[in-house]
């Protein structure tokens, strides 16, 4: 199949950048792992220099011109960081939560007790009431657990009633079914109403810790305001509705900010690519970028993110379709075909160019095809209808040998040639390009051969 061809090629140079690519990707969620982690209190020294080890191997590889491997592994470690940090940020969220519902026990707990103790007959030490009455309004104390046990030993005692003798104590010892002692828990269990076992304040406890710990307390403000006026509504109705609404506000407020701070990520990300390889013209852009926060409007956001992935698109392809025009016109003058100063430029701009060589006078080779998606048109040509068109056989016959060894020149420095479609010798008559055309001879004479 040594006719016409159309083919494709990846360099090592576009590999070698999405290799770099992709370390750079790893930079950054290694960055955004290790913050977040730290300032929740989620990382260890050990498993930071388990992860810079890991992240360290990965840029080896490259080094090592390990270029397969590394772009399997490094996608997989930046997943894996990911999940990472969802589960520290779940445990975290976890903990908070359960330390504001622990809080909540001892303030419904306290307001109980306090109710319980002032409802009795019998003196109750002044400063255990005021303890618990602060409790009750919300205050934290290291010693609240030994304050709500004194409290109920209180209460105890004065349920106690010693009207009896005690021969009648004795006899009614004597005759009493043996009972366990209520606890404390038990005592306040069997009087905890229903509303304090309410779910939804379960649920409300996860959105707001959640909240202050991934977004900040100023987040978290007025949703502690609602559920404060939520939970002083005395008319039972009412207050369930304003504990319904919250539910719902809280669940959209957390959806929302996990979206945007997603969207925020990967611009941010972005731009740092794009930050490595543009120019001035680009400084608005970045800007607008650096300005941005989970509060900036999601279709801002996004439109920022269209800005920055066509600006990439349109570099990697440039740079990806220069990469391949120099690969090909580096191996033609491997095999002695002339390449001249500009006419890497000259493909460029006219979408192919002729290669002509000394040993086979009258012919040459068209390369053609824009080159940014990989796709190129080689075949061999004729510059002149005045010739023996009994060697244009002979002439594609050569090529053909000629086009193997270009496929082994470009994969032993870590490129491929691939055809995709080709024609077989003679299958369509040999191409006739006048020598004036562009692309043919586009190079000034005075301009020096690279390769001989």
């Amino acid at each position: 199949m040594s006719g016409p061809k159309v083919v494709r090629i990846v360099t090592r140079e576009e590999i070698i950048a999405l290799c770099e690519g992709h370390l750079q990707r790893l930079e950054r969620a290694a960055q955004r792992w290790q913050t977040q982690a730290t300032r929740l209190g989620e990382l260890s020294e050990q498993e930071r220099s388990a992860s810079l080890e890991r992240h360290a191997r990965l840029r080896t590889l490259l080094a090592e011109d390990r270029l397969a491997e590394l772009q399997k592994a490094v996608p997989v470690e930046i997943e894996h960081l990911r999940r990472d940090l969802e589960d520290r940020e779940e445990r975290a969220i976890i903990r908070a939560a359960e330390r504001r519902q622990r809080d909540r026990r001892i303030q419904d707990n306290a307001q109980t007790l306090l109710d319980a103790l002032q409802a009795t007959p019998a003196s109750v030490d002044q400063a255990l009431l005021k303890s618990l009455s602060r409790l009750a309004s919300g205050a934290r104390r290291e010693d609240a657990e030994r304050l709500l046990a004194k409290g109920f030993a209180h209460l105890s005692e004065a349920n106690e009633k010693p009207t009896l003798s005690d021969t009648q104590r004795a006899l009614a010892q004597q005759l009493k079914v043996d009972e366990p002692e209520v606890s404390l828990r038990e005592w306040i269990a069997a009087r905890e109403p229903d509303s304090m076992r309410d779910v939804r304040l379960l649920r409300i406890d996860r959105h707001i810790v959640e909240l202050q710990l991934l977004q900040g307390e100023e987040h978290a403000a007025p949703f502690l305001l609602a559920l404060q006026r939520a939970e002083t509504e005395t008319d039972a109705k009412r207050r369930n509705l304003l504990l319904d609404s919250l539910v719902l506000d809280l669940a959209t407020s957390t959806r929302n900010f996990q979206r945007q701070r997603e969207c925020l990520e990967q611009l941010q990300d972005l731009a740092s690519e794009v930050k490595t390889y543009t120019g001035i013209e680009h400084a608005t852009l970045l800007d607008h970028i650096g300005a941005c926060t989970t509060d900036t409007e999601l279709s801002v956001t996004t439109g920022l993110i269209e800005q920055c992935k066509t600006l990439i698109t349109a570099h990697l392809q440039e740079q990806a379709a220069l990469a391949r025009r120099e690969a090909v016109l580096g191996g033609l003058a491997s095999l002695g075909y002339e390449v001249r100063e500009g006419m890497v430029t000259a493909w460029a701009e006219t979408g192919k160019v002729v290669l002509r060589k000394t040993a086979t006078p009258g012919y040459g080779v068209e390369v053609g095809g824009k080159a940014d998606n990989g796709r190129l048109q080689v075949r061999a040509i004729a510059l002149s209808s005045d010739r023996d068109k009994a060697r244009d056989r002979d002439i594609e016959t050569i090529w053909c040998g000629e086009f193997q060894r270009l496929q082994a020149l470009l994969k032993d420095k870590g490129s491929e040639l691939l055809i995709e479609r080709a024609l077989s010798v003679g299958e369509v008559p040999l191409k006739e390009t006048n020598i004036a055309e562009p692309g043919v001879e586009t190079i000034a004479g005075q301009q020096k051969t690279l390769h001989k």
